[in-house]
């Protein structure tokens, strides 16, 4: 249950833009192949009382899953490819895997992690703490709209993660996703030194894709740090952001669309960990409605003004 809400109501119309990469629609695919791209990207996150530097994603081989056959390879390594998906924090920096995929109808994109690889760095009372073991069970469900699920993996030392996406392939042409991996909403710590991570991963096909950033003040001007900026639409939670320590957020993946904003000084991540923002002032009570709206096009990104929380 999520506590001391700050509620701000501001809408967003997002409009998406036509282009050559989409997803879920247009006519029965026809024989040959296409072309999927996939951007996964990520913002810092924020855990009480550690400073995390790095998730560390071994990545054996990225797919797309669907069309009534085996997983198509978008991309394989021969050994992991370890990445910190933290250093890849926008649609221009991102983390990027290409193939060529059948015609068809696809439901999922798959990524399978090397375990072993599979690690979060951190600093806590002073400590530096390197490449500690994250641990990701096998047949969760969940996330914002329950769209990322994760399996046994391909055998011993690896592990599945899977994201719902909507593709109808059309022969000849070009498809993309961006992928929001969400660590900070996917990451607990389970006990002293041992965390897990169950993936809270956001897919939305690059044609549809903008993005939603802005800065969090208290009333004196500093940043509130650690605070959870949620894009929702119709009550239902669609994407978040968390403040850094600037108090500025970034919201990404969201598909074209009108949205309300809640700011949350102190909530439940996905993955169940508890975290209070610092610096925001309680004065302010736990509700702030303020009336912004701004149009945003697929690609772009829409500043909101200042938020004084």
């Amino acid at each position: 249950m999520k506590l001391g809400a700050l509620a701000l109501s501001l809408t967003f119309a997002l409009a998406a833009c036509g282009g050559g990469s989409g997803g879920g629609t247009g006519a029965m695919p026809t024989s040959g192949t296409s072309q999927l791209s996939v951007a996964m990207i990520d913002a810092p996150i924020q855990m009480n009382g550690i400073t995390v530097t790095a998730v560390n994603l071994g990545i054996d081989k990225v797919e797309a899953v669907g069309n009534g056959n085996a997983a198509t390879v978008l991309q394989a390594y021969s050994s992991p490819n370890v990445v910190n998906i933290l250093n890849y924090t926008s649609a221009a920096n991102a983390l990027n895997f290409s193939g060529t995929i059948p015609a068809g109808n696809y439901q999922q994109i798959r990524l399978l992690l090397d375990t072993a690889t599979t690690t979060i760095s951190y600093t806590q009372n002073g400590t530096a703490y390197t490449d500690v073991p994250l641990t990701v069970p096998s047949a969760t469900q969940g996330g914002f709209g329950n769209a990322t699920s994760t399996d046994p993996g391909d055998g011993a030392g690896t592990a599945g993660v899977k994201v719902n996406v909507s593709l109808n392939a059309q022969a000849g042409n070009t498809y993309g996703f961006v992928l929001d991996f969400n660590a900070d909403q996917s990451i607990v710590e389970t006990g002293s030194g041992n965390f897990m991570m169950t993936p809270v991963i956001v897919a939305t096909a690059v044609a549809q894709s903008g993005s939603i950033s802005g800065t969090v003040l208290n009333q004196a001007g500093s940043p509130v740090v650690g605070a959870e900026v949620e894009a929702t639409q119709n009550g239902t939670v669609v994407n978040a952001g968390v403040t850094d320590t600037n108090g500025n957020f970034t919201i990404d993946a969201l598909p074209a669309g009108s949205y309300t904003l809640i700011v949350e000084n102190s909530y439940t991540t996905q993955a169940g960990a508890q975290v209070t923002a610092t610096g925001y002032d309680a004065s302010v009570g736990l509700s702030l409605t303020v009336s912004t709206s701004v149009t945003v096009t697929a690609g772009q990104n829409a500043t909101v003004t200042t938020i004084v929380d």
